[in-house]
Parts: C-alpha cells; sequence; structure tokens
C-alpha cells in the first residue's frame, strides 16, 4: 500500500516538473539519467574515460570502437524504490570502428518513458600520430513518453503523449600508458514535444544538458581508479563531483565503490558499492554485476549481466 501511495506523489511531482518546465538537480524529472549499469554505478557513476563497453552507448561512444567482441548487457533498477528501468544495450567494434545500440524503458501506465539509442565511435589513430590514442563518438536517441494511461486516474486525469531526439557527442583520449581521460557532452542537443490531450495544449521542452570531463587511472593491472566532473550547463542543475575506484580479485571477483556530491547551494551526497563476478573461456565470457547507492530519500540497487562472444 505504501509502495502505491509512494509511487502516486512521485509521478504528481514529475507531472508538475514537466508542466512547468523546472528541473532541480538530483529530483526526479522527464528522462533524468540515474545512471545505466551496475559496474559504472558500482563506482559511483565516475565512468567517462573508463567506457569501453556496451554501456558507453550511455557513457562515452567515444570508448566504443574498444569494445571486446561483440558484448550484450542488461539492467534492472527500481530507483528510490519507486520507480522500475529495464535497460537493453549491446556493442561491436570493425576494425577503428564501434557501433552500438540501446532500449530503455521505465515507468507504467501513469508515467511510461522510453528511448532507443544508437551510437558510433571512430578512433583518429589513422589521421596522424598526433591523434594517437583519440577517439570520438556520438549518440542519437529517440524519445516517448505517454502518461494518464492508468484506469483509476479519476476526473482529473490528464491524459497525453510526447516525442523528442537528443544527441551525444563524446571524446577519449589515452595520454599515457595508464592514464585515459574522456568527455561527454551529453544531450548537446535535444527536444522533446508533449501533446496534452486533455487541455488540447502542446508544448517543446528541453532536458537539461551537461559537459562530464573525467580520467581513469590504472594503478596497477587489478585496480584503477576515476575522477569525474559533471559540469551543469543549466541554472536548474547543479555540478557534480564522482570518485570510484574497482579492485579485480583472482581474475574472477570486482569489488567496487564510489562517493559523488552536487556543489549547489544544498549538497546532495550518495555513495555507492558494488560487486561483480566474472567467467571467461576463450571467445565466451559472463559477467554479473551488482550496485546498490545510498541516498537520503532512498537507497536503489542496480543489477546487470553483461555477456561477450
Amino acid at each position: 500500500m505504501m509502495s502505491k501511495r509512494l509511487m502516486r506523489i512521485y509521478q504528481a511531482i514529475l507531472f508538475c516538473l514537466v508542466l512547468t518546465g523546472s528541473v532541480r538537480a538530483d529530483i526526479p524529472s522527464a528522462f533524468v539519467d540515474i545512471g545505466y549499469g551496475a559496474r559504472p554505478m558500482g563506482m559511483g557513476g565516475a565512468y567517462v574515460a573508463l567506457a569501453s563497453d556496451a554501456y558507453g552507448v550511455f557513457w562515452n561512444p567515444a570508448g566504443l570502437p574498444y569494445v571486446r567482441g561483440w558484448q550484450v548487457s542488461t539492467m534492472y533498477a527500481k530507483q528510490f524504490n519507486i520507480v522500475q528501468y529495464y535497460l537493453l544495450t549491446g556493442a561491436r567494434h570493425f576494425g577503428d570502428v564501434g557501433v552500438g545500440g540501446a532500449v530503455l524503458s521505465a515507468g507504467d501506465e501513469v508515467w511510461r518513458e522510453t528511448t532507443a539509442l544508437l551510437s558510433g565511435g571512430v578512433k583518429l589513430d589513422r589521421f596522424g600520430a598526433v591523434f594517437k590514442g583519440m577517439s570520438i563518438g556520438a549518440t542519437f536517441k529517440m524519445r516517448t513518453v505517454s502518461f494518464g494511461n492508468n484506469p483509476d486516474g479519476g476526473e482529473l486525469q490528464i491524459q497525453g503523449s510526447g516525442t523528442g531526439y537528443g544527441l551525444d557527442l563524446g571524446f577519449r583520449w589515452k595520454f599515457a600508458r595508464r592514464w585515459t581521460m574522456g568527455v561527454l557532452y551529453r544531450d548537446f542537443l535535444n527536444n522533446v514535444n508533449y501533446n496534452n490531450r486533455t487541455r488540447d495544449v502542446n508544448y517543446g521542452e528541453s532536458v537539461p544538458s551537461s559537459l562530464v570531463m573525467g580520467t581513469a587511472f590504472l594503478a596497477r593491472p587489478n585496480l584503477v581508479f576515476v575522477l569525474d566532473w559533471d559540469k551543469a550547463l543549466t541554472r536548474q542543475m547543479q555540478d557534480r563531483v564522482l570518485l570510484g575506484m574497482e579492485w579485480r580479485l583472482f581474475k574472477l571477483l570486482f569489488v567496487r565503490c564510489g562517493w559523488s556530491q552536487s556543489l549547489g547551494a544544498d549538497p546532495m551526497r550518495k555513495f555507492n558499492w558494488g560487486l561483480g563476478v566474472q567467467y571467461f573461456k576463450r571467445k565466451f565470457g559472463i559477467r554479473l554485476d551488482f550496485a546498490y547507492q545510498t541516498y537520503f530519500l532512498a537507497s536503489t540497487p542496480r543489477v546487470s549481466t553483461s555477456i561477450w562472444f
């Protein structure tokens, strides 16, 4: 009973935010980026420089040329123990080029968001020694939303839908044997057009964009540290700093932890930890990942599966 009440409260806040166009950092809003994949989130969400797997579709498409073979990954999360997220993503590299795609679905009949993503990345080494270790990439997003399709909405129920697009731009540079840097311009171009059928109103709204800059340091072959700076590009959002690490034990077990904090007048801090278990044999591999994020509103677990072949 309590979870249904929380769901209704969340959806009421969400809908009001979309109608007014106001979005504040760490408050759920339309097409908010909650952080995708248990491995990245186990490290606190600092992943822009480390992304070289199927999750690069979300974190940095410039890492797709470094994907190992074919990779398919999934994720399930229940944000704040209220909103369910389902994710399927895949990627493959072909020489100096990497491609990937993903489908993300969140919510229910009261508010349902679906995003389809198509990504590509290319190494720049071919253009000369000055570009050694560099790559660039882009992710195109198609967004759809529907709301008010629940049967218990009552007389004041508002129904409608929306469609939109988004474009991310990424850059990656392995500038030293143990150091890699990454940059992601998230939602460089974007817009969502809503159709409120109940009030017969149409309007457009942008998803807040941000510029993420980060670095990864390979301290040892089995130990990596990551640091990201998420620079908000709209007044409604707040800058964030994110820090994490991953430690591989016996080539089978991964232990992760991370921390993030917004830097506005009302700082919000989150702590993360995660575990992973993997198995590889010749050209086939599978990894199971779990991440847990603590937050004062509610904690959020994430479960992921990744397969290489």
